[in-house]
């Protein structure tokens, strides 16, 4: 898996992930948003558009990045994610848990974040 972060703004950052999250990749997805979680930033979001696959590990590793992100007051939106993605986020009951969302919907909340 590949991840790419931008900070649009100074309280703001946009993780972009390709290919699959698997338990191979988390230490890349831990690495990655330390330094997200140190900053202080108010939103985070995460770009599945390019996410093929998700595994336990992969949901892991969000879960633990949500919590992290939770206490600090720090508000995780994951978007664009595929229908199989989905289905296994509800199937889960992660769909409660995450805010999921797309990046159309995001556009007209956030318009000055190139999503």
């Amino acid at each position: 898996m590949e991840m790419t972060t931008t900070t649009p703004t100074d309280d703001c950052a946009v993780i972009h992930l390709k290919g699959k999250f698997t338990i191979e990749q988390i230490e890349v997805f831990k690495e990655g948003t330390v330094p997200i979680i140190r900053e202080g930033m108010k939103t985070v979001f995460v770009d599945f558009s390019h996410v093929e696959f998700i595994d336990s590990s992969g949901m892991g590793v969000l879960i633990l990045f949500m919590n992290s992100a939770k206490n600090l007051n720090i508000n995780v939106i994951l978007y664009n994610l595929n229908k199989d993605i989905i289905n296994l986020f509800k199937v889960a009951y992660l769909d409660k848990f995450f805010i999921i969302s797309t990046s159309s919907k995001l556009k007209t909340i956030y318009p000055g974040i190139p999503l």
